[in-house]
């Protein structure tokens, strides 16, 4: 397959390995800090994102960007409401995990078109595995597609859940502790890119912005999987003119599993 999506996922690897060495090399040396909203970040957050938004102004200099840390020169690229594309940038997902040390984190990137993900990149540095997609040309870690799982709710279904700190988990997902297997690694775009690769079996996640899910849903899906809101809607397309940080929490599985998830996290909101 040669689509133009395509192509920009293979020539864009080389460069988002870059970044992520960058990362990788820093882990354990960055400076931390606090946001307005008393979230952690660190320098190499920013020298990440200069990165890649310097390559992407030189490559692409009529396309738009949204990224979750403040842009330090951004009449470099073209406004959203006007431009036809528009790269989505987490340039450290994990920040907590990477702040403290903790090499579990990953480096998020995607491209929309008309408030869709048609190209997304989620690149583990520590690992350093690709999982990639394109719109209509399937998953991919490194070199090897892949797909995700689907079956039943079973004791041996692999669930990731957030930990749960900045707000309380609802009751369904204590529930299900009792049932099934739970990880919490701190990356919601590494959750959804192991949910692509079968490594999990279902996604939950509730206080994830749009870089934090643009790259990971195209890839989820691509691999088969599906990602629905809890009240089983979709969200894309999205205006991305109008977008302003809102929230999109979601359950993300294969068929089976999430028509199961979504049918018991309903009926549970549904009580009294």
């Amino acid at each position: 397959m040669n689509s133009p999506h395509e192509q920009i996922r293979q020539e864009t690897i080389t460069w988002i390995q870059k970044a992520g060495a960058m990362a990788r090399d820093r882990l354990g040396t960055a400076v931390a800090s606090r946001k307005a909203d008393h979230s952690p970040v660190t320098d190499v957050d920013h020298a990440v994102q200069a990165a890649l938004m310097q390559t992407i102004g030189r490559q692409y200099p009529h396309d738009a960007v949204i990224t979750e840390e403040t842009q330090a020169n951004p009449d470099r690229h073209a406004s959203v409401v006007s431009a036809e594309r528009c790269w989505v940038i987490d340039p450290i997902d994990g920040t907590r995990n990477y702040a403290r040390g903790l090499p579990i984190f990953t480096i998020s990137v995607a491209l929309m078109e008309a408030g869709t993900p048609v190209v997304g990149w989620i690149f583990n540095p520590m690992t350093r595995q690709m999982y990639s997609a394109s719109k209509s040309g399937g998953a991919w870690l490194d070199e090897q597609r892949i797909e995700a799982t689907d079956g039943p709710f079973t004791g041996d279904s692999f669930i990731a859940v957030p930990s749960g700190r900045e707000e309380p988990l609802p009751p369904i997902i204590h529930q299900w502790m009792d049932r099934a297997v739970f990880r919490t690694t701190g990356s919601t775009a590494l959750n959804l890119a192991l949910l692509a690769s079968g490594a999990l079996d279902a996604v939950f996640c509730s206080n994830c912005r749009l870089w934090d899910v643009a790259a990971g849903i195209l890839i989820a899906e691509e691999a088969g999987a599906i990602v629905r809101s809890p009240n089983g809607q979709q969200y894309f397309p999205i205006d991305l003119a109008t977008y302003s940080n809102a929230t999109m929490p979601f359950l993300a599985a294969g068929p089976t599993l999430l028509n199961e998830l979504l049918t018991e996290y309903q009926r549970d909101e549904q009580k009294p």
